[in-house]
């Protein structure tokens, strides 16, 4: 199987070159064939590539969502993977991405917000250490419902492309934050899927916490 890694943000930093380390290090353990798309406002690359290599480098100023949308439905037609990975490069892992647990038909991540009867270690991107601990947001119910995903790290199959999910999105000022994700892939018909992912944001320290786990 091949997997894309899409790292995308406004910029990229020579801060988070260890946090780039830690991820080509699990890439590598994978069975899957694995490739680096680089999404940034500037040509700025190659701070990165003394650790990884990038197969497309996209130079596009958007806001973050609109960058993933502008590339998939640009290169469609040459993107042949069945896995894909959107990532910031702010995110540092401290395990390997739980692959069993992926769904082919759902974006797959850690939640922002979460109602329902499931148990996720590392299931949540508030509530761990750090500034958020004491948000919120995570509420148990025996239905799940009320889910809005974390957009710093997610996982989707080739059938969400062909299904639509990363159409691209009309130019809008609108913050495109975790709530226009949801809104978004709920208007696409798109399902989530919460897993646990052991991480951390490290602009804000800030670490996965759990879901319905004390």
């Amino acid at each position: 199987m091949k997997l894309l890694v899409i790292l995308c943000n406004h910029y990229f930093d020579e801060t988070w070159c260890e946090n780039i380390k830690c991820l080509d290090d699990y890439m590598k353990t994978t069975d899957m064939e694995v490739d680096y798309c680089g999404i940034s406002n500037q040509n700025d690359f190659d701070v990165y590539e003394n650790i990884i290599q990038f197969k497309y480098k996209i130079i596009n100023t958007n806001y973050q969502f609109s960058k993933v949308c502008d590339f998939i439905t640009d290169y469609k037609s040459e993107l042949h993977y069945d896995w894909y990975m959107k990532i910031r490069p702010e995110v540092k892992l401290f395990d390997h991405i739980p692959l069993h647990m992926l769904s082919e038909n759902a974006i797959n991540a850690r939640a922002r917000v979460y109602t329902g009867p499931r148990k996720i270690k590392y299931g949540m991107s508030i509530n761990g250490e750090g500034p958020w601990k004491n948000i919120g947001d995570c509420l148990y119910d025996e239905t799940e419902h009320n889910v809005v995903l974390d957009d710093v790290l997610y996982i989707f199959h080739k059938n969400t492309i062909q299904n639509n999910a990363f159409e691209k999105i009309p130019t809008s000022t609108e913050t495109q934050n975790e709530w226009l994700h949801a809104r978004i892939f709920n208007e696409r018909k798109i399902q989530f899927n919460v897993i646990g992912i052991h991480l951390c944001f490290t602009r804000h320290n800030s670490f996965s916490g759990h879901i319905n786990m004390e």
